[in-house]
């Protein structure tokens, strides 16, 4: 049984899949946006799942990928060593405009419980997980999915990709400003951050 609810909100009865197909949303990568002060092309997307509720709903956000970055990506093709290895998802709250020089101190307050490791095999190139809306042949796609216990706070509205080894200024690979949520402990959390290959 699935119910759509007013606003664009999903109603399950066992679990969730296909968010963005079933609610038939149009798709918004790659639409220009201002999110959090953050100007730029969507490529970002959130999917929320209340399971005690058995409703979702799409996030939407906008990443820029730093300095750190484009660093890491030419270090990558070189196949040289590389100076960091960006491994770690994390949330927050509040923080400065994203911009090329931002590191993780730029994210001036942080999601407890928020730092988390990429799903496994990702990141991955054209993506084949369908609620990826985003995805594509010159796509590389970072997943992070939070469990009910994890992450759970008030106004989230940002996020990093950081080292392994998470300091205080530690680089970040990119960052994002999504649209302002709440997680709770009914609330499970699957995160897209997907980076196009503009070849320019």
């Amino acid at each position: 049984m699935i119910q759509i609810n007013q606003g664009g909100r999903l109603a399950v009865a066992r679990k969730v899949f296909d968010i963005p197909a079933l609610l038939g949303i149009k798709n918004k990568f790659g639409k220009r946006a201002c999110i959090g002060g953050h100007e730029g092309s969507i490529n970002v997307m959130g999917l929320l799942y209340n399971v005690r509720r058995g409703k979702g709903k799409v996030l939407w956000g906008v990443n820029i990928v730093t300095d750190a970055g484009d660093l890491h990506i030419a270090q990558k093709l070189a196949v040289e060593t590389v100076t960091n290895v960006f491994g770690i998802h994390e949330l927050g709250t509040a923080g400065d405009t994203p911009g090329k020089a931002s590191n993780r101190s730029n994210v001036t307050s942080k999601v407890s419980s928020s730092q988390k490791a990429h799903d496994s095999t990702y990141p991955k190139r054209n993506d084949n997980d369908s609620d990826n809306t985003g995805a594509g042949t010159d796509v590389v796609t970072y997943r992070v999915s939070y469990t009910t216990s994890e992450a759970n706070a008030t106004g989230i509205n940002r996020g990093i990709i950081t080292n392994v080894a998470v300091g205080a200024s530690e680089p970040v690979l990119s960052y994002w400003t999504i649209t302002a949520f709440d997680k709770t402990s009914s609330d499970t959390l699957k995160l897209f951050v997907n980076e196009t290959m503009n070849g320019v």
